[in-house]
């Protein structure tokens, strides 16, 4: 009677977990389809520096991240390079790059952050200020910016250079 008392638990405690992790799943699944990007999850920042689509070297990496450190203990702004392979499930790199912008700083630290987001793969780069810097920093300034510095380099493939042209630009603009 015991044996089978516990036969008959053991398998509805077995039911009842196949089943949850099925919801789980299906919930999962359905997130990830989804094409509304409340949702969607952005890598966690590895620095000011967050070269996703690994093409830059650990002392280029240091070298960026040593000038913004410098830039970032004189000043109330902050700046973020980032590479990436993938905008999914944006459309464009302006929509990723400003809900990327949202993600990763708080409401008082995001109007003074620029985010530069460059993605070799989609031959794209965008730099997106936040609201204070706009005064500072504006949309066609940006442009001018990625176009005459980063599109001028990654068309010889030197992607640092690019990004760090760039970078002493935005500094020099938002000082």
């Amino acid at each position: 009677m015991k044996v089978r008392l516990f036969f008959i638990l053991s398998l509805a405690g077995l039911f009842i977990s196949f089943s949850s992790c099925r919801k789980v799943t299906s919930a999962a699944a359905e997130l990830l389809s989804t094409t509304d990007t409340a949702g969607f999850i952005f890598p966690a920042p590895l620095g000011s520096v967050s070269d996703f689509e690994e093409i830059l070297t650990a002392e280029q990496i240091r070298e960026l991240d040593s000038i913004i450190v410098q830039f970032e203990n004189n000043s109330d702004n902050k700046i973020n390079i980032v590479t990436t392979k993938s905008i999914k499930p944006y459309t464009s790199l302006d929509e990723y790059s400003a809900d990327l912008l949202k993600n990763w700083e708080n409401d008082d630290v995001e109007v003074h952050t620029v985010m530069l987001v460059y993605s070799k793969k989609l031959n794209e780069v965008e730099i997106t200020a936040g609201d204070e810097l706009k005064r500072k920093l504006t949309d066609k300034e940006c442009k001018r910016i990625a176009k005459k510095t980063i599109v001028a380099e990654t068309e010889k493939s030197d992607y640092f250079t690019g990004l760090k042209t760039a970078l002493i630009k935005i500094i020099t603009e938002i000082r």
